[in-house]
This record gives C-alpha cells, structure tokens and sequence, in this order.
C-alpha cells in the first residue's frame, strides 16, 4: 500500500519538477539577454557623445549641445548599470562593472549578482 502511494506521488510530481527545471533554464537565458540587449543599449547611447574620461567604476562623457555642454555619465548604483544626470537604467541585476582604457576601444567587464561574467569592448 505504501509502496503504491509513493508510486503514485512520485508520477505525480516528476513533470513538475521537470518544468521547474526548464523555467530555471528560460530564467538563466534571459539573464543572458538582458544584459546583450543592454550592452546594445549603451553602445547606442555612447555613439553620439565624445568619450572625456574612463574611470575603473565610471565612463564620463560629453555631450555638446547648441547652448550648452553636458556631462554625462555612466555607472554602477546598487545593481543597476546608469546613465547620469538623473535615473536611467542600462543593465540591472549586476554585481560590478569595471571600465578599462585601451589605446582604440574600452573593456567592459560585467558580473551579474549569480556570478555570471561577461566581457564587451565598446568604440571610443
């Protein structure tokens, strides 16, 4: 009798468990989007503005209006890659993004909060 009421369950369960399975895969991908689509995201936002300065935690560019400069700026706040002045997100759910200079092109190394790692080079 027990061994049939274990029986029982266990056919029960085991196709949610293997759909569980696959919603933790869906989830893993499209942490994997997020972050190519916000990538995209920057480089479109950094295509019209002149590179000023790279910072290991921070990217400081200008932009050159026709009365004025701004100054904008692309960091790390919390788990959110954002671009400055004001709040608006680029990539969320990073755990750090460092910015190195090299002579024709900028690293860009991204760790998300479940240890993922990704390594872009964007254009100066």
């Amino acid at each position: 009798m027990a061994l049939s009421l274990t029986m029982g369950l266990l056919l029960f369960v085991t196709p949610f468990i293997k759909q569980v399975n696959g919603i933790w895969q869906v989830q893993k991908d499209a942490s994997y989007l997020e972050i190519q689509i916000g990538k995209q995201q920057l480089e479109y936002e950094i295509k019209e503005l002149t590179l000023v300065e790279v910072q290991p935690s921070q990217l400081i560019y200008k932009k050159i209006g026709a009365d004025k400069e701004d100054k904008i700026i692309f960091d790390l706040y919390k788990d959110t890659l954002r671009k400055q002045p004001g709040f608006h997100p680029i990539i969320v759910g990073l755990k750090t993004a460092n910015f190195i200079e090299h002579d024709r092109m900028i690293e860009m190394n991204l760790e998300t909060e479940k240890g993922e790692r990704y390594v872009y080079f964007l254009q100066k």
